[in-house]
């Protein structure tokens, strides 16, 4: 009675343990005979999600890859494409994507965008801004033209005394935004399935393009790192495949740009110049605006620019921002000459007749200021020659030999010399030859 007690759970146990049993043995059947165990499966980073790696760099597979402002296609845009041989940097790996820094030349032609506000300031020359406060750098979207609206995705954050390169400011009705160079500190996203690990060679142009020496070099040790590693270095005198690809190793083509590339990037140049130059004429009191100058140069540029719908459609803005400026500053020039006829002021009115009676003598007859358009900087440097009742603008001079145009400043004159409409500049200019003073300048 006792044993069959016993029994009973002693045959349960055995049943299971003979279930259990065929696992093991088949395991113990593999090693006996040298063939490995069952393999086991491994998550891969895609699977098993983030995977921060050491930083190392990439080479793109195929053309026109996105970069994207996120790991993901749903929750993110495009802000930029890589193309087949761009050497990028990967700092972290995350669900079959590559994070990389917006560094090197591959991100050379990239642009972001920054909030013009008061986090930031704008250099004397225009050509750059520099954080005053912690400000963000947003990913413009491709895929929506890269308006500033559509563009709210933040790829990097731009710390107080940080300086970027301005390409041109953009005026909505949200707000202004600053285009800028892509900085190194910015971030983007990259699907894996397009990059591969880049070979020393290929990591060597990825901020300077790699002479033919360069590569051949890199070429050749990897190939020795790589014989060595498989346990089969080169011998001395064999033909060896080391030789063979010193041999046939081609330098890295450095990359050139097509002419449509230069113009566009020249246009982008000097919209920024413009740009920058609005900014002071619009520091101006308006009767002292020199708004047709500028006008005119925005018109050249709107024609040059007829092909880039984007920036073309930027320079309409602008043009007819300035069109409805010019309409108020001549209904203020007509009043400011009504009142010089009336309000009695004699310095005024002698002025006025003195250059009444001189025009016959002279090509233009006028009050000499400074041009903030024409500085010498970007533009040639000209002088302006303003009507005295009006302040309107006369003509423009060109610095000649023998005058001292700097310190004729704010004087009334007389200028005889030769007199041309000048196709590039858009307005008429004049090269004196004889300068006469009409009046002393008020603070002699």
């Amino acid at each position: 009675m006792d044993r069959a007690r016993i029994a009973g759970p002693l045959v349960a146990f055995a049943f299971f343990a003979a279930v259990a049993a065929p696992t093991n043995y088949v395991g113990a059947v593999h090693t006996q005979q040298g063939a490995p165990p069952p393999s086991e499966t491994v998550a891969t980073p895609a699977q098993s999600g983030e995977n921060k790696v050491s930083p190392y760099f990439a080479a793109v597979t195929a053309d026109n890859v996105y970069v994207r402002s996120g790991p993901s296609v749903q929750s993110s845009y495009p802000f930029g494409k890589m193309n087949r041989g761009n050497v990028v940097r990967v700092v972290e790996e995350n669900f079959g994507w590559a994070r990389v820094e917006t560094a090197g030349i591959a991100f050379a032609q990239l642009t972001g965008f920054v909030p013009a506000d008061e986090r930031v300031q704008l250099s004397a020359d225009g050509a750059s801004i520099t954080a005053t406060a912690t400000t963000e750098l947003r990913a413009p979207n491709i895929g929506a033209e890269s308006t500033p609206e559509s563009s709210w995705k933040q790829i990097g954050r731009i710390d107080a005394g940080a300086t970027l390169t301005v390409v041109t400011r953009l005026d909505t009705e949200r707000g202004s935004i600053w285009t800028v160079r892509l900085p190194e500190f910015g971030e983007g996203w990259i699907n894996s399935n397009f990059l591969r690990r880049a070979t020393p060679a290929e990591a060597s142009t990825f901020d300077t393009i790699a002479s033919a020496t360069e590569v051949e070099t890199a070429l050749v040790i990897a190939t020795i790192e790589g014989g060595a590693a498989s346990g089969n270095p080169a011998e001395p005198g064999a033909a060896s495949d080391v030789a063979i690809i010193t041999e046939t190793a081609i330098a890295v083509p450095v990359p050139t740009k097509s002419p449509e590339q230069i113009a566009a990037e020249s246009r982008r140049a000097t919209f920024a110049d413009l740009e920058a130059t609005w900014l002071k004429v619009k520091g101006q009191p308006l009767a002292d605006a020199e708004l047709g100058a500028l006008y005119a140069r925005y018109v050249a540029l709107g024609v040059d620019a007829a092909n880039d719908p984007s920036m073309k459609g930027r320079i309409a803005a602008r043009v007819a921002q300035l069109e409805v400026q010019q309409e108020v500053q001549n209904k203020i020039f007509d009043l400011q000459a009504t009142r010089a006829r009336l309000n009695g002021e004699c310095d005024q009115i002698n002025g006025v007749a003195i250059a009444i009676e001189a025009r016959s003598e002279y090509t233009a007859v006028g009050v000499l200021n400074a041009s903030i358009v024409y500085d010498g900087t970007q533009l040639p440097l000209l002088f302006r020659l303003v009507d005295p009742s009006t302040g309107q603008t006369v003509s423009y001079v060109v610095p000649g030999d023998g005058f001292q145009l700097s310190t004729m400043l704010g004087t009334l004159i007389g200028i005889k010399g030769e007199k041309a409409y000048d196709d590039s500049l858009k307005l008429d200019t004049i090269t004196p030859k004889t300068i006469d003073f009409l009046t002393s300048r008020k603070d002699a």
